[in-house]
């Protein structure tokens, strides 16, 4: 009987959902909701079909039993949304290129260092960390180095923000000038150029996990993430990154978040803008 055929016999149990749940949120601080069990189940079967696993039980057994974290970490590509473009939520973009005086006048390491440190820390398939860079090289004195670090849990999405290369439409987002500037028109795709891929450094990291960092950050983009985890995951992740922010540095969240009804010790600039 195929593999699919024999889950099909099984059922996805409230306690099963549980179980799984639980484990992903352990290890990517994702929260499903119960309305998402269905939605969880498949993603679950599609995997197991994949790896020719029969079982709920045994694919949990797997998962947790994997000390290499390869199928923990094929689970979250799975589960996680990647969904990102250049210049999303521009308005960000705006502030830093309307702002950049305010910025180094309320963070004077900038300055004083000759150096801006940043954290893309969902940067997806790049777009966002690209988007950072472009603008900084654009607004800032040419003496001052770029310095971005740009993570995501996901592998996958990775492999494609190494490369740095995208389609076409991109110029959509881009606009002209910048295209003309700053990619590499190789005939049936856009190639992001080395100028702006030397800013940044690609790793993948998961936010649950300890910040190793003995540096602070100037700027922190953590946009559209913390909507996927609970209100106790939302609080400490905030606190961490207060914790690593440089004095007079920003934090920019996502537009659908804020950090209302969250206890903060940042500074409101604006909505999804705030400031150690």
């Amino acid at each position: 009987m195929p593999i699919r055929e024999l889950l099909l016999l099984q059922s996805f149990t409230d306690k099963t959902f549980e179980k799984f749940r639980q484990l992903i949120h352990e290890n990517s601080g994702i929260c499903f909701g119960d309305a998402k069990k269905d939605t969880l189940r498949v993603k679950l079967e599609k995997l197991m079909s994949k790896n020719r696993i029969c079982s709920y039980n045994e694919y949990y057994n797997m998962l947790v039993a994997d000390k290499c974290k390869r199928l923990i970490m094929e689970l979250v590509n799975e589960i996680t949304i990647n969904k990102t473009n250049f210049f999303r939520e521009n308005n960000h973009f705006d502030f830093i290129r309307n702002k950049i005086q305010f910025i180094m006048e309320k963070n004077q390491r900038i300055l004083k260092n000759k150096e801006i440190r940043v954290w893309s820390t969902a940067c997806s398939t790049g777009e966002e960390a690209y988007s950072i860079a472009i603008t900084l090289k654009d607004c800032l004195p040419d003496e001052i180095n770029i310095r971005i670090l740009a993570t995501d849990i996901c592998s996958n999405v990775l492999s494609t923000a190494l490369k740095g290369i995208y389609p076409l439409h991109i110029k959509d987002e881009v606009g002209n000038s910048y295209v003309a500037r700053y990619f590499e028109n190789t005939g049936d795709s856009y190639k992001v150029a080395d100028e702006i891929k030397n800013l940044i450094t690609f790793r993948q990291f998961n936010l649950m996990d300890l910040f190793p960092f003995t540096n602070t950050f100037d700027m922190i983009f953590c946009r559209n993430v913390i909507i996927y985890f609970d209100s106790g995951t939302q609080q400490s992740l905030v606190e961490k990154f207060y914790n690593i922010t440089t004095p007079g540095g920003l934090l920019f969240l996502g537009h659908s978040e804020s950090l209302i009804n969250k206890k903060h010790r940042y500074q409101y600039i604006q909505p999804t803008i705030y400031m150690k």
